[in-house]
């Protein structure tokens, strides 16, 4: 029998046993796993009673925006097929409407790929909307450049006030949102202060660009360029190479896919044939509160 609970410390060896199958084993929730189960919002678990034993997980996190965000669904291999993710989508949903009932949130949204066409059919039917669009891509380890080494970049801290922080560029053709590591909020001091303790703000060979370390090395670019995306993309692919992460990644948007045949002559791959493919939900109710 299955039911649900929130999760609690106890349970980091399950989530071990899940998160193995998932991305060739390098699935980030291990690493956030305590975090979140600290964390304000809900950590929902689905857990086989008769074993005792975690065997699906969803996490329904407040952004600094105050946006209620849906991430982190998973369940185990050996328990796929009997519509698990769908119950904890459900049981999150419920959460969250209360929460946004309660004014503790403002919408509820979520980000996801294009291949995960079950997710995605099954969020529009809980109400879910698409709102936002990109292109996400990648370069392989196997196509780094074997003559260039970390001695070929300089990288130094980029001072970033929060006043440009808002201003920036990259935020504001993204619907005013800040989008990195499959999380998108609109910029808050809360979030520039994250950032700026993890030392996110950084310059590499004169670009800048804001960094995060999740399921693989992210980055988002202050200026969009060939030059400066080579650049990231280069100098990540070194610094992680024998790391265990799978490869960096970064997305440009709808104005800027004139780079897409560089892109593609000079080596990065897109998972879906560099179809837009980076998609950001907004559930209904968030008309309601408007």
């Amino acid at each position: 029998m299955i039911t649900f609970r929130r999760l609690s410390h106890d349970d980091y060896d399950d989530i071990l046993d899940i998160s193995k199958d998932i991305w060739q084993g390098s699935d980030y929730l291990p690493r956030l796993f305590h975090k979140w189960v600290d964390s304000e919002g809900y950590f929902l678990g689905a857990v086989d009673s008769d074993k005792n034993k975690v065997v699906g997980v969803g996490k329904f996190s407040i952004l600094y925006d105050k946006s209620g965000w849906l991430e982190g669904l998973r369940v185990h291999i050996n328990y796929r097929g009997q519509k698990i993710g769908r119950l904890i989508s459900e049981r999150l949903l419920e959460i969250a409407r209360e929460y946004l009932k309660e004014g503790k949130i403002n919408k509820i949204a979520f980000a996801t790929y294009i291949d995960s066409i079950e997710s995605i059919s099954l969020m529009k039917k809980l109400g879910f909307k698409l709102e936002y669009a990109e292109y996400m891509f990648h370069k392989e380890y196997k196509n780094l450049n074997l003559n260039i080494s970390l001695k070929d970049f300089k990288v130094s801290p980029w001072n970033l006030s929060f006043e440009k922080f808002l201003d920036l560029s990259c935020i504001k053709k993204r619907n005013n949102l800040f989008n990195l590591a499959f999380v998108l909020q609109k910029p808050t001091l809360e979030l520039y202060n994250q950032l700026k303790e993890e030392g996110a703000f950084i310059t590499i060979n004169n670009f800048n660009g804001i960094f995060k370390l999740k399921g693989e090395p992210n980055f988002l670019l202050e200026e969009i360029s060939f030059e400066a995306i080579n650049t990231f993309m280069n100098y990540f692919l070194l610094k992680y190479k024998d790391s265990g992460y799978e490869s960096p990644c970064t997305t440009i948007t709808r104005e800027d896919k004139y780079l897409i045949p560089k892109l593609k002559q000079e080596g990065f791959e897109s998972w879906s044939n560099w179809q837009l493919d980076y998609f950001y939900f907004i559930h209904n109710s968030f008309k309601q509160v408007l």
